[in-house]
């Protein structure tokens, strides 16, 4: 793996690239690239803190998606009933986004695994696991 940097492209819809500039102004990144760098970390950090989970565990999954997304998130959820003990949903006014609270209990790779599938749903803008 080449230890310098590399250069990585994507695409953005216009209003999170229009976001990213005003965060970069506002905050004081030298670029957009620090400012992406930084995102990038925060979120392994993030990943590298679930993938670390063991045992049973107690908690739950929050998740932020659009509307349009919800019967995946509703088919996911029943795909796992045996990890998830209640939810609650509720559609955020003045807008096209949900949020769903999951209680979950069990074993950590299978509360894992269900939060990777949820987490990678197309329409997801957010999701974050607390634990109890």
């Amino acid at each position: 793996m080449p230890r310098g940097p590399r250069i990585v492209s994507l695409s953005l819809p216009g209003g999170l690239a229009a976001e990213i500039d005003s965060a970069v102004a506002d905050i004081g990144y030298a670029s957009r690239s620090e400012l992406v760098r930084d995102a990038v970390r925060a979120f392994l950090r993030g990943r590298s803190e679930v993938a670390a989970l063991r045992g049973h565990i107690n908690g739950i999954m929050l998740l932020v998606y659009s509307h349009d997304c919800a019967s995946k998130v509703s088919e996911v959820r029943h795909r796992h009933m045996g990890v998830f003990k209640s939810f609650m949903h509720a559609d955020f006014d003045g807008g096209d986004e949900c949020c769903e609270v999951l209680m979950f209990c069990g074993e950590a790779d299978k509360v894992k695994r269900c939060f990777d599938q949820l987490s990678a749903l197309a329409g997801v803008k957010e999701a974050r696991i607390l634990l109890a």
